[in-house]
């Protein structure tokens, strides 16, 4: 069927109207507490700490389990419970520990943009005479100090958010982030930090700055649970006063694999086609006819990676239904023997370890340059754990309602 502009331009109208995508947000985090839902253990844990005496906080975990939307959310509750300023800093790989600090010395009215400069006055005739000098020194060169910044930022109740700290190239840079913590610590300040960052451990975002692990509570953050899932699906769905159907909601959850980034792109592709088309229900139908779209708005390193794993392969049958039986397993750590176990669950055939292993080497290595990064013999992990839910979307057509069984096994053990 041919769109006309018209037609085009009336759906946008509709969709625009219902406020639909700032209510599933893949794209941006969440800052509307009605909209935030799971993550309770979590939130407590980061109230508690933030309102402990010489307690900073360190969130980090991989890339599309919700760290963003959590410290967003997590930060302004506690602006209100402890009558806090917040100032938020998002990284970029540009950025040192100056630029991080900087609008938060102004906040304490610590002015950077102040030079060096002198100042001269009297008379001089030919080069003799009586001549005055003042020297003006500017705070640029100072805030490279963390103890100086210290002394400056101690006193002032306000809480520092920095979000991507992982952008942050210069080692040296975060380590004085880390000093910086220690030292508001040990002075008793009401100045608060709280750092987000991908990472799988949290020596990758402190650098393994020994003396800061009493002050940094560590936070992983994981995929969500299935009734979290849920959660935002239902809470989605009220807003829009759209009802997901239970096979719809269940569809969405083994689709996501724990993962809200994908939860909210799915449902933002689903409940756009139904205000166009004016349905107050969605099933699996169309939970399924949203799919091709959700795979058109996926980031381009995920679709890049997968589609190098079937260059110049003349098995793609086999490979598909391997990387399938992979995005599966639900634990972080892939094994092997899993990997045979559901194959065989799914597909209704065997799959010797042999056969296994060579399939395997394409898509393995020891560092992040392919789908999978070999942690130990027979174990792996996904460079990009979000790729689970890539293949899951992208080879759809493979799915089975075996599914349910195998993810019942798994949760089992």
């Amino acid at each position: 069927m041919c769109i006309t502009e018209d037609t085009f331009i009336e759906d946008e109208r509709r969709i625009m109207a219902s406020n639909v995508r700032n209510i599933f947000t893949p794209h941006t985090p969440i800052n509307n507490e009605d909209l935030f839902k799971g993550r309770t253990s979590e939130v407590q844990q980061i109230l508690s700490t933030l309102n402990t005496p010489g307690q900073h906080l360190l969130l980090y975990g991989d890339r599309g389990v919700g760290k963003s939307s959590l410290a967003i959310i997590a930060s302004h509750k506690i602006v209100n419970i402890a009558n806090k300023k917040l100032k938020i800093k998002r990284c970029s790989k540009t950025d040192s520990f100056i630029s991080i600090m900087e609008e938060a010395l102004e906040a304490c009215g610590v002015d950077l943009t102040l030079i060096s400069k002198t100042k001269t006055s009297g008379i001089s005739i030919k080069g003799f005479g009586l001549e005055n000098s003042n020297s003006y020194e500017g705070y640029l060169n100072k805030a490279n100090s963390p103890s100086w910044v210290c002394e400056k930022i101690k006193d002032e109740n306000i809480l520092l958010l920095i979000d991507e700290f992982d952008s942050i190239k210069s080692q040296e840079d975060k380590h004085k982030i880390a000093e910086l913590i220690k030292l508001l610590s040990d002075s008793h300040s009401v100045f608060k930090i709280f750092i987000v960052g991908i990472a799988e451990s949290a020596e990758e975002l402190t650098v393994g700055h020994p003396s800061v692990q009493r002050c940094l509570k560590e936070i992983k953050l994981s995929k969500m649970l299935q009734r979290e899932i849920l959660e935002i699906i239902n809470a989605g769905g009220d807003k829009l006063h759209i009802n997901f159907t239970r096979d719809a909601k269940f569809r969405i959850f083994r689709l996501s694999s724990g993962y809200p980034h994908f939860t909210h792109l799915i449902c933002l592709k689903a409940s756009e086609e139904a205000i166009i088309n004016e349905k107050a229900v969605i099933d699996i139908d169309d939970v399924n006819n949203a799919i091709e779209k959700s795979i058109s708005d996926c980031e381009n390193s995920l679709r890049q990676a997968y589609d190098d794993v079937f260059k110049s392969s003349s098995t793609i049958k086999t490979y598909r239904k391997i990387l399938y039986a992979i995005a599966l397993c639900w634990d972080e750590f892939i094994r092997a023997e899993n990997i045979r176990l559901i194959y065989n669950l799914i597909f209704d055939e065997s799959i010797t370890n042999q056969k296994l292993n060579q399939y395997l080497s394409k898509i393995v290595s020891n560092s992040n340059d392919k789908i999978l990064r070999r942690l130990a013999k027979g174990v792996y992990r996904f460079s990009d754990p979000r790729m689970s839910s890539y293949i899951r979307l992208v080879q759809s057509d493979m799915y089975s309602e075996k599914e349910e069984m195998i993810y019942k096994q798994i949760k089992s053990n």
